[in-house]
Order: C-alpha cells, then structure tokens, then sequence
C-alpha cells in the first residue's frame, strides 16, 4: 500500500495515524487515500505559461498583418510577377503616393491607427490588382505582336492637350504640377495604346466579346503575387 502523506504539511503519515505527528493536524485516511497525488507546481504553471504564450504570439502575428509591425516574411523588393515581368515594391509605392495626393485626407482613417493602416493595405492591394491587369494587357499585347509607334504617342498627346485646352506651356505645367516627367506621360500613352489596340484585335479580329477576350487573357497570363 502506498504511503500517506498529511495534506497540511506534506510528512508521512505512519501507520495510517489519524493525526500528523509533525503538525499535529487531524487528518482523515479515508479522504487521504483516495485524493489524486498532488501535481508538481511546475506543471500545473505549463498551461498558463502556453497561454500567455500563445496570447502573445497571436498579437504579434495581428499586429504584423496589420502592418504595425514590420513583417519578417516581406523580405523582397518584388511585389508580383506578370508573365516573367516584376512589379517592384517600389512602384506600388509610388502609385500609393499619387492615389494618397488625389484622395486628399476628406474620408480617409487616420494612416497612424490600426484601422487606418488596414485601410492602407487594403487601398495598396487594389492597387496592385490594377498594376497586375495592366501588366497581363500589356505583355499580352506585345506577344500578338501589337506595337505602338513613336508618331501615335504625340498624336494621342495632342488629343489629351486638346481635349483639356491646353497650351505647350499649360501642358507642361500640368506634367510639373503631378510629379511627372513627358517621358513618363509618354510611357502611359503607349500602355493605353497597347491595351486599346489588344482590346480591338480580340473583338475584330477573334470575333469574341471584350469581357470574353480579356477573360482569356488572365486565364493564360501566369501571375504569382508575392506579398498579401
């Protein structure tokens, strides 16, 4: 039979005694028998220590898909890639840049809360979205062999300094007045151009509606996005 042990003090009970000789407490064999062995206190502290473990980790993983905290895994400069071609963190960047310039601050979240970091990340992933359909057009375009040449580019320029009646002078205030140098201007016709002339070819040409041709463009477009 196993040895009793006095629940007050914790010293052996001998010969079953109905009191402790060490602390002189009466002790009842009946209910000192049949109790569970006590657990070593270390044990008992393990869950509790999970707990808060994992309490803390679960707030740090929050805080880091909440971009409060930098994220460990986001450790390229490479945003997505379109058909073997990047899109570079740094141009989502930028493009944020401009679409924080022209919302202006009426109705957006203060950038500094959490709820306005999400409202940041989710405005940076649309973002992207739209850089990843534009890239499939573009590269898409290319490949059936479409081009745009250099007289196309200023025809459109004139069309847009028209449009807006514009001067030479007040055109190239407008180009200072967003950051943008004519080269860049340039290199935005000829993406509009391309996907304009690849939008025609579908429809013209292939005989298919413009959801339908640009539906088949994605599904064969090979796109791997490398952030969330």
């Amino acid at each position: 039979m196993a040895s009793l042990e006095c629940p007050n003090c914790g010293s052996a009970l001998v010969n079953e005694a109905a009191v402790c000789r060490e602390c002189g407490k009466e002790v009842n064999v009946v209910e000192t028998a049949s109790a569970p062995p006590a657990k070593n206190s270390r044990s008992k502290n393990i869950p509790a220590i999970l707990a808060v473990f994992l309490a803390a980790a679960g707030g740090v993983v929050l805080l880091i898909f909440t971009d409060l905290l930098p994220n460990p895994i986001k450790g390229t400069s490479t945003a997505a890639i379109v058909n073997g071609e990047k899109i570079s963190l740094a141009e989502v960047d930028r493009k944020f840049e401009v679409y924080q310039k022209m919302s202006g601050k009426s109705g957006q979240k203060d950038s500094s809360s959490p709820a306005g970091k999400v409202a940041a990340a989710e405005a940076r992933m649309r973002i992207l979205q739209t850089m990843i359909q534009e890239k499939i057009h573009v590269t898409e375009a290319i490949k059936e062999g479409i081009g745009v040449t250099p007289q196309e580019i200023a025809d459109r320029i004139g069309v847009v300094k028209k449009n807006l009646n514009y001067s030479d002078k007040d055109f190239d205030t407008f180009l200072q007045k967003h950051d943008m140098a004519l080269a860049h201007f340039e290199k935005r016709i000829e993406k509009d151009l391309l996907i304009e002339k690849l939008i025609a070819k579908g429809t013209k040409e292939k005989g298919l509606s413009e959801d339908a041709w640009l539906a088949e463009l994605d599904k064969r477009a090979k796109v791997e996005i490398l952030v969330r």
